[in-house]
């Protein structure tokens, strides 16, 4: 009786210890995944912001302000000079 009880005992410790370390694997890979999920997050609102910054760059108006800064000519005013 005595090895039957120790058998099933040492079988038991067995599955508890197994589970336990299924259950930490499990949280390790939650926390990885919370903390991808929230890079991704930070990532894509930098994109909205960098997605932002250049439709304000490539404003035609304010593309034509920095051209006569620079120094360059607009067609229509380049024609009218002559």
């Amino acid at each position: 009786m005595r090895t039957v009880v120790l058998r099933w005992g040492f079988l038991l410790a067995g599955l508890l210890v197994a589970l336990a370390l299924l259950g930490a694997g499990a949280q390790e890979r939650r926390r990885t995944l919370l903390a991808l999920r929230a890079e991704h997050a930070a990532l894509t609102a930098r994109v909205a912001e960098l997605e932002a910054a250049l439709a304000e760059r490539k404003n035609p108006k304010r593309v034509l302000d920095w051209a006569k800064r620079a120094g360059f000519v607009p067609l229509a005013e380049g024609r009218w000079a002559r």
